[in-house]
């Protein structure tokens, strides 16, 4: 339940009263960037997950219900935005694996010759598609977000995005294809 305080400033927030905001962050910036430094072991990311916690706040507020004191939504939005970065930090270290074992695999330097050329094409194939369809297909494939996690992103529906990077995922397979001689197929 909230507080009457918090009520009040809900009502603040929700009306567009800049002060409010301020307040907000007077209260309860200390106790969620505390939280943060214990969780994190690291002021420096303690701090960017701070501010991430009241952007993510101030964007949201409308879905806030009052189910829960102010101070608990905060510190839940603060946990979420950690298990974020703790799922992002470990998409990054298995992506660099594998990058590593990709350039140390094989003795054979016409192997890492070839693992360059099949990037390069991906690559370039990637950059030839629409801002869109490229927007999807890294975040899906190469930053590892769930559909749920870029629709939050996107702000559109799961189901669309579906979809969309089936499309988009198409679209890359015939530029891969098309560059392709011929005479090779």
């Amino acid at each position: 339940m909230t507080k009457p305080d918090d009520q009040r400033l809900l009502n603040d927030l929700r009306a567009g009263r800049s002060e409010a905001c301020g307040e907000v962050i007077r209260g309860h910036y200390q106790a969620v960037y505390r939280f943060l430094v214990h969780m994190t072991r690291d002021v420096h990311e303690a701090e960017d997950l701070t501010q991430e916690t009241f952007a993510a706040a101030w964007q949201q507020i409308g879905a806030f219900e009052g189910r829960s004191t102010l101070a608990t939504w905060l510190h839940r939005i603060a946990y979420t935005k950690f298990i974020d970065a703790r799922r992002a930090a470990r998409r990054n270290a298995r992506l660099q694996e594998r990058l590593t074992s990709l350039q140390t695999s094989s003795d054979d330097p016409s192997d890492s010759v070839a693992a360059d050329d099949e990037s390069q094409r991906l690559y370039q194939a990637l950059h030839g598609l629409e801002d869109q369809e490229r927007t999807l297909l890294v975040l899906h494939y190469l930053q590892g977000l769930s559909y749920r996690e870029m629709s939050s992103v996107l702000d559109e529906p799961t189901g669309t995005l579906k979809w969309r990077t089936s499309e988009a995922l198409k679209r890359l397979r015939s530029l891969l294809t098309d560059e392709v001689p011929h005479h090779v197929r």
